[in-house]
């Protein structure tokens, strides 16, 4: 995967999806780290974060057939995979599920049967979706005209992952 070009002295900020097999997940084993590379040398470990993308909060879960999920402007689309946590009361809507979007602030969980009245909290995040983020500093190593990689682990149902990208410094 190409992250593109990055001036030194800048800040590399790149969405990352975590995949198997095309299909995106979230990490079972904690989450995702990475190391940057040049050729053989490692240049960065844990100079930035790797953390989760296009996430919101819960405001309500119908307790309905499928789930209606209230979180204010959320920005989801019809299709969208998300995982959803912490929801209390209706317990039914935590897991990870393909969306309809219903309005600006509503979306439906496919496939899904409210378990009782929404109490309090959750969060929903897009399945897999992950940002990459970091100073591209020459003090860290990194060097005018040289391209770089990024190797992302991941663990999932005790299996290790590793996925590869690629940028290149201006």
């Amino acid at each position: 995967m190409y992250l593109g070009l990055f001036p030194l002295a800048d800040t590399l900020q790149a969405a990352i999806s975590i995949t198997i097999a095309d299909v995106a997940i979230d990490p079972s084993g904690g989450s995702p780290t990475y190391r940057i590379y040049q050729g053989d040398s490692l240049i960065a470990s844990g100079v930035g974060t790797l953390s989760q993308m296009d996430t919101g909060s819960i405001t309500g879960a119908t307790n309905a057939s499928p789930i209606e999920i209230t979180s204010s402007a959320h920005g989801l689309q019809t299709g969208n995979v998300v995982t959803v946590t912490n929801v209390g009361g209706n317990t039914a809507a935590n897991g990870t599920f393909s969306i309809t979007r219903t309005g600006a602030n509503t979306f439906t969980l496919t496939g899904t049967t409210g378990s009782g009245a929404y109490t309090s909290g959750g969060n929903w995040h897009v399945t897999g979706l992950y940002l990459l983020s970091f100073d591209v500093l020459s003090a860290s190593g990194f060097e005018i005209g040289k391209t770089y990689q990024v190797r992302i682990d991941f663990v999932n149902s005790s299996n290790e992952y590793c996925k590869m990208a690629y940028f290149a410094v201006t």
